[in-house]
């Protein structure tokens, strides 16, 4: 899963304030206007306005499209914690939980930066998720972003016992792809080892998502095998699920998955 992190999620927000809620307080405030002096007629303006803010973001993010139309925008969806689509009920409890967001200053929506799955405080209330790609596209072409056929073909390849090649793919949370394949003859294995991180000028494997530390993990080889470690990164390397602690390594799978930070990348042998 490619999770959608705090500022893409910011962007899309305020393109639907814009489609809604900026002409529903316009219509509120042309209502409180001329019923001013009827406190009856006010609060049905103020309650019109409240229902079509929710149904907006509830039909929308229920529907086909798992999205508002900001969101749909950026290629962005709304899923259970398995990805799948939510229904009218948790997609209203998504709206009003945002209600806590705010009376925490707004640290809930904040959340979304910084947690491992870019939940933010309604997200984890809820149980939904912000996936990148919109509904019905996962797995089609990402155009720029796209892994090549040859990468695809790598990474589903049955390891064979004489190989001794690897190849780490897939996409960080910008959508960037991230790839590196490499040898296990490469010298630099035997050295200091392939640096993996957000530092671009010390990385081999350089990968620009924010969860990414800037030396997050290593590869190196020692007696014929390769082993990765963690190099002390704040949020963390899995290899297969299991957590790589620091300073004690873990022996490179044959195929697999490996999770830096929110960044997930599949791992095969060819």
């Amino acid at each position: 899963m490619r999770y959608a992190g705090f500022w893409v999620r910011l962007v899309a927000v305020v393109v639907d304030i814009l489609l809604v809620t900026v002409p529903a307080y316009a219509v509120a405030a042309v209502g409180w206007t001329s019923a001013y002096n009827d406190a009856i007629s006010t609060g049905i303006v103020f309650i019109f306005y409240c229902l079509l803010v929710w149904l907006y973001f509830t039909l929308f993010e229920s529907g086909g499209w798992q999205a508002t139309p900001g969101k749909r925008l950026l290629g962005l969806r709304v899923t259970d914690l398995s990805g799948d689509r939510i229904n009218f009920g948790r997609a209203s409890g998504r709206y009003f939980s945002k209600i806590l967001s705010f009376l925490v200053f707004y640290i809930g929506f904040i959340m979304a930066g910084l947690t491992d799955k870019k939940q933010g405080l309604h997200g984890k209330f809820a149980g939904t998720l912000v996936l990148r790609g919109n509904a019905g596209a996962e797995g089609a072409s990402l155009g720029t972003n796209s892994i090549t056929d040859d990468a695809l073909m790598r990474t589903v390849y049955v390891p064979q016992s004489n190989t001794n090649h690897w190849v780490l793919s897939g996409f960080d949370d910008n959508g960037h792809v991230v790839r590196m394949s490499f040898s296990q003859d490469n010298p630099k294995l035997e050295q200091d080892g392939l640096l993996i991180g957000r530092d671009a000028k010390t990385s081999d494997l350089h990968m620009r998502d924010i969860s990414v530390s800037r030396r997050h993990a290593r590869l190196f080889n020692v007696q014929g095998k390769v082993w990765i470690e963690d190099l002390g990164s704040v949020n963390g390397t899995l290899v297969n699920g299991r957590e790589v602690k620091a300073g004690k390594p873990v022996e490179l799978p044959l195929q697999g998955g490996i999770t830096f930070g929110a960044v997930e990348l599949v791992l095969a042998k060819y």
